[in-house]
């Protein structure tokens, strides 16, 4: 019952990103966020091989997830961004495919500043 009200009281993600696992790369290479930005990260291996996405130690400590799919899977996890800027490296770790440039990237930038005067 307590993880029902946990569960219950994370605020729901502000947008869906979609990534796709290809031979041998990540469709969008880059995902941008936005500082303290929740999303819900949907993960589709769309290749014929396995794939994965694994964040690096930063980014498994900032709580993304390792996500590994044979292909036609998918898999997603709601996240919420840092409060500061990152970047964060993302590799395929099936052998040979980060070599073969399975590589992407998620940086985290800063919320806009409201324009002077604006309440």
């Amino acid at each position: 019952m307590w993880c029902a009200l946990v569960i219950g009281c994370a605020p729901p993600p502000e947008r869906e990103i979609v990534i796709a696992m290809t031979e041998y790369g990540f469709v969008p290479p880059t995902i941008e966020v936005r500082t303290a930005e929740r999303v819900r990260l949907v993960v589709r291996n769309i290749g014929r091989l396995e794939h994965d996405f694994m964040p690096d130690d930063r980014g498994r400590a900032l709580g993304l997830s390792h996500v590994h799919l044979g292909p036609g899977g998918n898999a997603s996890n709601d996240w919420t961004a840092p409060t500061e800027p990152a970047e964060i490296r993302v590799i395929c770790t099936v052998v040979g495919h980060e070599t073969l440039g399975m590589v992407g990237r998620l940086a985290v930038h800063p919320r806009a500043s409201p324009p002077p005067g604006s309440p």
